[in-house]
């Protein structure tokens, strides 16, 4: 699954202003023709979601000196009867800051239909992004 992450996000997270491991941090699913761009500050335009965001859980932190990265990785998560009509293209994983959230995360997922059945966004097993030196 490739991603990226966002610019603000790094910098939140380097900051100490996203906290991995007790902030709420979500998953949003958003339509295949949206474009995501490294430099968007928050979800306020463009980030229309599909489903109900979803509270990512089990989340870790962890530092994998062999690579020379922090990894971030939390469990798999799946929407429930997800209406039909839309195309998903991208999860995005965001603080919920109780505004527009901020952004950390953009997965390219593959183009699903949805049909109003469940759909699970399943992680790569070396977490969902990391950050590097």
């Amino acid at each position: 699954m490739a991603y990226f992450v966002y610019n603000e996000g790094a910098e939140s997270l380097l900051d100490g202003s996203v906290v991995w491991a007790s902030d709420t941090i979500k998953a949003r699913l958003v339509a295949s023709s949206a474009t995501p761009n490294k430099d968007d500050t928050d979800l306020a335009s463009g980030y229309t979601a599909i489903g109900t965001d979803q509270t990512l859980g089990s989340k870790t932190r962890t530092k994998d000196t062999t690579n020379d990265r922090i990894v971030y990785d939390a469990a798999n998560v799946t929407y429930t009867a997800v209406a039909g009509g839309s195309t998903v293209g991208w999860c995005i994983i965001y603080k919920d800051d109780g505004g527009n959230g901020v952004p950390i995360a953009a997965l390219d997922i593959d183009n699903t239909a949805t049909n109003g059945g469940d759909i699970t966004v399943a992680f790569s097993a070396d977490g969902i992004f990391y950050l590097q030196q």
